[in-house]
């Protein structure tokens, strides 16, 4: 039986290349419409594929690509690197952001810690431990001037939305963000003053976005095969640090063989 042939288009390393860049590309735009939240090795390696793409467009030839046609690709692919090169050049933001100590009257200063940007931070997710951290302030004294300003540290309350209204929310999300997970689908939420907890907008997604969520499933990394030819041929030496402030060391060392503690 003679084997069928696949289509021409399939075969085109120029439309296969295309067809991954321009998936890429709104990998790219996602990333930079999430900039905020996104962990540096995202951006990198965002920069990375955006240069190679860039090299490969600069040394196209195909006689069915019009040039013009070509540049205007070269433009997009740098116009969101620069978008990426811009955040990461950035300097870190001060940590002390909207607090400053009051004039001393022979006393500790106070600190004026600015309740506005706080409550900013608070309301898009933040707890009152990253708040009071990104202010220079411990979370005690964070409370201490939330009281005296006669404002509530506890969440605002949940939004009674029914689950109809809610899948229309997060269908449309979904539909810009096609690789948006729950954290962030929670983040886009809360930027319409919607407040659900995170496991009423999971049940959402599953609804919606059935599909979705088993390929982002698909795409968790696994944990590494790896062998070892015997015993004591390779140590596995950790130590456990959610003790040192208070001067505890824990430290401990595994035989990668026979998963025995040494």
């Amino acid at each position: 039986m003679p084997r069928q042939s696949q289509p021409v288009q399939d075969r085109d390393p120029v439309h296969s290349f295309l067809i991954h860049a321009g998936k890429i590309l709104s990998e790219v735009q996602f990333i930079i419409d999430s900039i905020l939240n996104v962990e540096p090795v995202s951006v990198e390696h965002g920069l990375r594929q955006l240069h190679a793409i860039h090299y490969v467009l600069t040394n196209m030839e195909d006689e069915w690509l019009a040039q013009s046609e070509i540049d205007n690709l070269i433009e997009t692919v740098l116009t969101a690197g620069l978008a990426l090169e811009q955040f990461q050049n950035a300097p870190a933001p001060p940590r002390n952001v909207g607090t400053v100590r009051d004039i001393s009257t022979g006393g500790r200063p106070r600190y004026i810690i600015d309740l506005d940007r706080a409550i900013e931070l608070h309301d898009m997710g933040n707890g009152w431990d990253a708040v009071a951290d990104a202010l220079g302030v411990c979370r005690r004294t964070l409370y201490y001037h939330l009281e005296r300003a006669g404002i509530s540290p506890v969440r605002p309350v949940f939004t009674n939305i029914d689950d109809d209204t809610l899948d229309e929310k997060v269908a449309e999300i979904s539909l810009k963000h096609p690789f948006a997970g729950g954290s962030i689908v929670l983040g886009h939420l809360e930027a319409e003053d919607i407040h659900l907890p995170i496991a009423h907008v999971q049940e959402s997604l599953r609804r919606v976005d059935a599909i979705g969520v088993i390929v982002r499933w698909n795409g968790i990394m696994k944990r590494r095969v790896y062998r070892v030819r015997g015993a004591n041929a390779v140590w596995h030496f950790h130590a456990n640090e959610k003790l040192t402030p208070w001067g505890f060391y824990v430290h401990g060392c595994i035989d990668g063989y026979s998963r025995l503690l040494i």
